[in-house]
């Protein structure tokens, strides 16, 4: 037998082989589902119930002891005026101290001194009292009110109703470009929660300047965002 005769032959029995492979190669492509991807953003609102802060505590003294003595005179200060609000307990922590030396950097870097900073974190079920704390306690020394945010007790509920929501924006979304793109919207196929934040919607204004002989408070509102991404089946 020549070559000839061996390719022919090879031919003839390898060539529905190679059309099956295509046939099965072209089923392949034709059952993969066709998908859209979208993203689904929602923001549900709410006027907040609860506030939380952090108050601080500064004292500078000539040695360490002496600035750490201070610092907890002025705690202790603090937690009397707190204790007139009938605030929890669980609602107040005393957080974390530090003690860093005052570095004067002109004359060789010599030590004139250390500075003391503690931290208190509060919450409170009752927005108004914000303002009167920070008036009670504006008349004490080297304060600092920092990291006010405001909360609401409904949050985890109102994270389920966000992320529903986006579910739901991103449904219309995909059945929007379906229509629009002649396609026949399926349904559902894979979805990733990108995660939700509370956000002020309108800032709420508590402030106290010394001049000042009492704080103003603006509850405003808040809302919870949620955003998804969802990949849904086109035909």
């Amino acid at each position: 037998m020549n070559i000839l005769k061996v390719l022919l032959i090879s031919a003839i029995y390898l060539a529905p082989l190679s059309s099956v492979l295509a046939s099965d190669h072209q089923n392949h492509i034709d059952s993969t589902p066709k998908t859209i991807v979208v993203q689904g953003n929602a923001s549900v609102t709410v006027e907040p119930d609860q506030i939380q802060f952090v108050i601080g505590v500064d004292a500078r003294a000539p040695t360490a002891g002496a600035a750490y003595k201070e610092v907890e005179q002025k705690m202790q200060q603090i937690m009397a005026q707190l204790n007139k609000f009938d605030i929890p307990k669980k609602d107040i922590q005393a957080m974390d101290l530090s003690i860093s030396p005052v570095i004067d950097y002109e004359r060789q870097r010599k030590i004139i001194g250390h500075d003391a900073r503690r931290n208190i974190a509060i919450r409170l079920m009752v927005i108004d009292q914000y303002a009167d704390i920070m008036e009670s306690l504006g008349q004490l020394d080297v304060l600092r009110f920092e990291n006010v945010q405001l909360a609401s007790s409904q949050q985890e509920a109102l994270s389920l109703q966000a992320l529903e929501a986006a579910y739901n924006n991103a449904e219309q979304k995909a059945k929007l470009l379906a229509k629009a793109s002649g396609r026949q919207f399926v349904g559902l196929i894979d979805l990733k929660e990108q995660g939700s934040r509370v956000a002020p919607v309108f800032k709420a204004r508590m402030a106290m300047s010394s001049n000042e002989s009492s704080a103003t408070t603006s509850k405003g509102s808040i809302g919870v965002e949620s955003n998804i991404t969802a990949t849904f089946e086109i035909q």
